[in-house]
This record gives structure tokens, sequence and C-alpha cells, in this order.
């Protein structure tokens, strides 16, 4: 199954230099439905696409496909297109530092949208309105049982692959933007988390008005990092040297409104070897795939996301490889 048309297309500002973004949101069909009863965590997944210099974009085929089966798997997928690609302003760097700040200001938008859209499917679910499921969550967050709330799949292919492999941890995303200012790029974005959640379901309304997202982002632990589950998954990922090339041999940091404000930060990124072992990841390849089948030509190295994974990889070689 490929991508079918987005349920909802926006932008966002990029928290690096505040330029915008061309973003797409897909929702499953279960959570189209007029009325969509709760059961269990709110799965989300990003798909990152390629090199925007060769002609990657979010129309990718890989991205189609890869997101169609994540789609028909039950998961809200959003892509999204890095600087310099599609209609997104600016342009290609030779660093790569900017492209991780647009994936990571897709990242918090898809963190708001996930938890906002869990909240909203919770009251829909028979709790008596908003308020009740908020206070709900955070009982529960301070219990012994507590229970994921939403889990969200880090993915790209190719180019995108290395960014998503480079991404800070969730804690370090979740204090960029709930500590975010008004008319910050960080805000904007939760902002825009809030307008698309109304305008992308079409979940049977609560009567009480849905609170709104950005004023929960002024708030320590909206995003409920105790409660939500990170897992990778690269397709294609790039090997030494094609990576260092890409990031003209410097290693990569996130650098947040560094070009807009005297305020700007800069934040170490670990080294992918840290946060992928430390989270579920799925690394798919081909054995006559150009940069990647130099790892290993007879045998996969996939771990994780099982629910999806088998029929994925199945796919990916018959398409792809």
């Amino acid at each position: 199954m490929d991508l079918p048309s987005p349920t909802y297309a926006f932008t966002i500002p990029s928290v690096y230099d505040e330029i915008q973004l061309d973003c797409r949101l897909y929702l499953p069909r279960e959570l189209s439905e007029t009325e969509y009863t709760f059961s269990g965590p709110i799965r989300g997944a990003i798909v990152a696409h390629p090199y925007a210099t060769l002609g990657g974009c979010y129309d990718d085929p890989v991205v189609g496909f890869v997101g169609g089966e994540l789609l028909e798997a039950g998961y809200v997928v959003g892509t999204f297109n890095f600087r310099g690609a599609g209609g997104s302003e600016g342009s290609t760097s030779w660093t790569a530092r900017p492209e991780l700040a647009d994936y990571v200001s897709f990242y918090g938008f898809m963190l708001f949208y996930l938890h906002g859209l869990r909240l909203q499917v919770a009251s829909q679910g028979g709790r008596e309105n908003m308020t009740d499921a908020i206070r709900q969550m955070s009982s529960e967050e301070n219990s012994e049982d507590a229970r994921t709330n939403v889990h969200l799949v880090l993915g790209g292919y190719s180019y995108g692959s290395m960014i998503t492999s480079h991404l800070p941890a969730i804690g370090i995303i979740a204090d960029l933007f709930e500590n975010s200012s008004d008319g910050s790029a960080p805000h904007e974005i939760s902002r825009a988390a809030e307008k698309a959640l109304v305008l992308s379901t079409n979940i049977k309304k609560v009567q009480e008005k849905l609170p709104p997202i950005g004023d929960f982002s002024d708030r320590k632990g909206t995003l409920h990092v105790s409660r939500t589950k990170i897992s990778y998954l690269l397709v294609s990922p790039l090997l030494p040297p094609i990576n260092l090339f890409l990031t003209f041999f410097s290693k990569l940091s996130l650098e947040v409104g560094t070009h807009t404000s005297a305020e700007g930060k800069h934040v170490p990124c670990p080294s992918p070897t840290d946060q992928l072992s430390a989270n579920p990841t799925m690394a798919i390849y081909g054995n006559q795939d150009a940069f990647t089948s130099a790892i290993n030509s007879g045998r996969s190295r996939l771990t994780g996301l099982a629910t999806f994974g088998g029929k994925l990889v199945r796919r990916l070689k018959q398409e792809t490889y």
C-alpha cells in the first residue's frame, strides 16, 4: 500500500531559522471514523526523505510505500520536506545541522499532535469530559503500572535515516518545546499541532472545548515523556564515508534559533550508537544497495517493531532491491 492523498497538509517553522517547511499528515482509517473507541496507545511515525540535492522529497516512492505500510498498520504517518526540498523554503546545507533542526521541528509537532489526539480519543471513549481525561492521565503518570500513551516511530530513508539516527533524546526535545516562549518557532509549532488536531480529525466532538495545546506547552510535563515510547526505523542507512561527506566531516549538533536570536541554543547530539541501542530499532537494507550492501550481504539485522516489520521487509525487497 502506498500513501494516499494526505489527510492534512500544512507548514511549520524550522526551529533552526524559522523558514517554512512543507508537512503532511495521514490518518489511518479507524481514526477517520466519526466515532472511535480508545484502546491502547496512539501510534505515529515520521518518514524522512532522501537527499534533496539529488531530488529527494516527501513524494519519494520509497517514503510513499514505507509510509503506506505504516498507515495500513494503524499508525498516524507524518512526512515533511527538509529545507530546499519540494515547496519548503531555504536550501540544502553542507553540514546537515539545519536539516537536523528541521526534523526536530516536525518531531515536536508530532509529539504535540499525538498526545493531543490521545486526549481527544480518551475523552471520546467514555470519560465525562476533557478535564477528566487530563486528570486521569496525570494520575496514571505517577502510578507504578503507567501505560504508554503514545508510540512514535522515528524513521527515514537514506539521507533521512542519517538525520534520524542523530536526533537528540526525547527529554531534550520535550524541554525545548515545553519551555518555549510566545512567538518562538517551538511555540508556533505547538499551535500548528492544535490547529491540525481540529482540522484533521472527524472524531465526534466532546461537549467541552478541546483545551488549546499551545496553553499546555507552557507547562512542564505536557508531552508526558515517561508515557511516550520511541522506536527507530532506518531504511538504507548511510555508512562512512558517504555520511561524512554529507555532514562535511563535522559532528552533528542541534542548533535552535542561533540565526534568529541572541538567545539561541546549541545542543550536542548523542552518538547514533548510544541512541539507537537505547530504543527499539529496525534497520532495513538490500544486498544490492550501493550505500549499505557492505554491511552484510547475507544477513539482516532487524530488531523491534515486529508488528509490521516482516511485511514491510518483504515488500521492500520486492520493490526496491
